[in-house]
């Protein structure tokens, strides 16, 4: 048959178990508690690489943006210089030294008949009149002429720069697209850190709450072990009450006997007192 145990022994057994209880729930969350840091600190690497990815992204973009404005600018020019050779479009100078030679042939044949051929006065003057109107002409042409050579050799120049504008603008295209294939990696990359920041933030914050469940049950046993162990030291002290009312009990039998021994004629009397107060107490079995 087993062996009954006391109140108090159970309650110890049951302090221990909880204690123990406790104990391994803790090492339990001390694990979780390392694989969680271990995940964030490996998080903060990936936000170190995703931050340079980033920072990387943002300088191809600044740098982009540098070289398109710079593009946009120098086509702009070569528009506008195109806009002005149109406004400035006319006679062609070839054209216009032709009609000259032609005006200076009429003006040297008016001359030659004015000097060979006779001529009453009034004709003559009107021929002189007609002469000098023509050399008139022939000047203000000269002037267009002049004008159309200038602005001939403006649109040259103005040829040369639309090119030279075009070409620096092409320059800054090949710029922007080699930057923007280059933003646009840096991109991908830190898209990529990002998504694994995300992952290893989840499995951190499942770790976390598995961590703080089993702290939450660590606290429980703990508490559980608290309200045990009040309850032993209550025992205790009621087993300490009782042995000491049972040491008063003995002591007080010890002295009434030591009395009565003192007295022959109640040596009877006192021993069956005593025999009486320690059945009462339980001391004693009759069997």
């Amino acid at each position: 048959m087993p062996k009954k145990i006391s109140e108090l022994q159970s309650a110890e057994l049951r302090f221990r178990a909880l204690l123990n209880k406790r104990d391994e729930i803790n090492e339990q969350a001390a694990v979780l508690r390392s694989e969680r840091d271990s995940l964030h600190e490996r998080k903060m690497a990936l936000q170190d690489q995703m931050n340079e990815a980033r920072n990387k992204r943002d300088a191809f973009v600044a740098e982009m943006r540098v070289h398109k404005d710079k593009r946009n600018e120098l086509q702009a020019k070569a528009r506008e210089l195109i806009e002005f050779k149109k406004k400035t479009k006319g006679k062609q100078p070839g054209s216009l030294k032709e009609e000259i030679r032609g005006m200076d042939a009429d003006a040297k044949a008016m001359e030659l008949r004015q000097q060979t051929v006779p001529l009453t006065i009034p004709q003559e003057r009107k021929l002189l009149d007609e002469l000098k109107a023509k050399v008139a002409e022939i000047e203000e042409m000269k002037k267009v002429l002049a004008e159309q050579e200038k602005i001939a050799k403006e649109i040259y120049s103005m040829d040369k720069s639309i090119d030279a504008f075009f070409r620096q603008a092409d320059k800054e295209h090949v710029e922007v697209v080699r930057l923007s294939e280059e933003q646009h990696k840096a991109h991908e990359e830190a898209t990529v850190f990002m998504k694994d920041i995300a992952t290893l933030t989840a499995s951190a914050n499942k770790k976390h709450q598995e961590f703080v469940k089993l702290r939450e049950e660590a606290d429980a046993a703990h508490e559980k072990a608290s309200d045990m162990r009040e309850k032993i030291i209550g025992i205790r002290k009621e087993k300490r009450m009782e042995k000491m009312e049972e040491l008063r009990a003995i002591r007080d039998v010890n002295l009434a006997v030591k009395k009565a021994l003192d007295d022959e004629t109640k040596k009877d009397k006192a021993a069956d007192e005593a025999l009486q107060l320690l059945l009462k107490k339980g001391r004693i079995e009759i069997r």
